[in-house]
């Protein structure tokens, strides 16, 4: 089921050259057919919305009946209610050792400056919703959201998992979430903005919620690339197949087009992966997507050396990098500066991180986390700054800044400026 190949061998020199063209090609084709959903729904607003959760989500609500809040649900499973506000809380602990520090200090010629993080007044929450209720993805998106302060909050998530899921609605009060937007897929994170009014837009989603995130990030602030699910395992003597393969399989259900690779130096224990993920594969309720995800996207990689596998790993920049065997445990460092998360030890599997580890489970994928980091408090504040320069200070400053206006040929700068450089 899992294809082995060594990196010396044709196969795996394809495989290889596959993976890295993948992180140099954005989702084009995506983005075509995203935008103009996109383009409709922020020109046309709740009409248009609802048309498309007609088309798209198989449910006729009228452009009024869009945002809902959210009333408070009785009986739920007791052992989930429990594991939510375990998660919640820890969540919380983490969030608020990021909640960030502004500054105010005078220089020597009597300027002051002021810089601090204010919260977004709005921000939208997307939660996916088509296969199954994601309880993580909501508590990833609002936990961060409230500890920041933000004033209100939007979640999006497809209307049949709203009425369907009691849990849903019951964790969407809890929360304190202001109000639904009932809409997924490209045209959900479309209302966020347009519907909604949502300054931010965050949570992670298919390739067509990526592709809208992508669109709209010229009119309001977003988190990161946040697409289809991708793990990547350095495995080294040791590791065990059967863990390997368990936690490989975790993230093949997620979605078709989740990314799965186990990299090694080790052939014997490719091997034992592979039979082991045939095994485990055969009594996964969710076998069909696992399967299409691991024949589209999956691979153990063989490598002349474990080191060889960790370079080309880390270059690999991939959402979640979990590292088993104590000589693979050694190489989180290089991979800490390159991905979106690194789950060091054979105890650590992804799927903490997922829901209670305490960091955030939205991270970049694609290749994005050569450049984005994972979602954060940080992300939903922004910074206001500002400076107040007293006569006297502006004299002596006054004539530099008109220099360097009158170099770039801006006349009325230097002017301005002049004004406030006369004794």
């Amino acid at each position: 089921m899992l294809k082995v190949a060594s990196v010396t061998s044709r196969d795996g020199r394809a495989s290889l050259a596959g993976l890295r063209a993948r992180r140099l090609s954005p989702d084009f084709a995506t983005l075509r057919d995203a935008l103009p959903i996109v383009e409709a729904v922020l020109a046309d607003g709740a009409p248009a919305l609802a048309r498309f959760v007609a088309e798209l989500d198989g449910e006729k609500i009228s452009g009024k009946g869009l945002l809902v809040r959210p009333k408070r649900e009785k009986d739920v499973d007791p052992a989930f209610a429990s594991a939510f506000r375990l998660a919640r809380k820890r969540l919380e602990a983490y969030h608020r050792r990021q909640l960030p520090k502004g500054f105010s200090f005078r220089d020597a010629l009597g300027v002051s400056f002021v810089e601090k993080p204010v919260p977004h007044e709005a921000v939208g929450v997307y939660v996916p919703g088509g296969r199954a209720f994601y309880p993580s993805s909501l508590l990833m998106g609002v936990v961060p959201s409230r500890v920041a302060g933000v004033t209100r909050i939007v979640v999006a998530t497809p209307p049949r998992a709203f009425r369907q899921s009691r849990e849903l609605r019951w964790a969407l009060a809890e929360l304190g979430v202001d109000e639904v937007l009932l809409a997924g897929g490209a045209h959900g994170i479309a209302g966020l903005v347009s519907v909604a009014r949502c300054t931010k837009v965050v949570g992670p989603g298919n390739r067509w919620v990526a592709a809208a995130k992508h669109l709209v990030s010229g009119l309001v602030s977003i988190d990161l690339p946040a697409g289809p699910s991708e793990v990547l395992i350095l495995a080294s003597a040791g590791a065990d197949p059967a863990r390997v393969a368990a936690d490989l399989l975790a993230q093949a259900e997620h979605d078709p087009d989740a990314v799965c690779l186990l990299f090694t130096e080790r052939i014997a224990l490719a091997k034992a992966v592979s039979a082991e993920v045939s095994r485990q594969l055969a009594g996964l309720p969710t076998a069909a997507t696992a399967r299409a995800s691991l024949e589209a996207n999956g691979c153990a990689l063989v490598f002349p050396s474990l080191p060889a596998a960790a370079k080309e790993g880390a270059a690999f920049c991939a959402e979640h990098v979990q590292l088993m065997g104590r000589a693979a445990e050694r190489f989180a460092p290089l991979f800490t500066a390159t991905s979106g998360a690194v789950f060091v030890g054979a105890d650590t599997p992804t799927a903490f991180g997922d829901y209670l580890a305490g960091p955030n489970h939205v991270l970049p994928t694609g290749g994005a986390a050569r450049s984005f980091s994972g979602l954060s408090v940080r992300d939903f504040f922004r910074w206001g700054r500002s400076v107040s320069v007293p006569a006297a200070a502006a004299r002596r400053l006054g004539p530099a800044a008109a220099t360097l206006a009158r170099f770039e040929g801006l006349e009325g700068h230097a002017r301005s400026l002049d004004l406030r450089s006369k004794r």
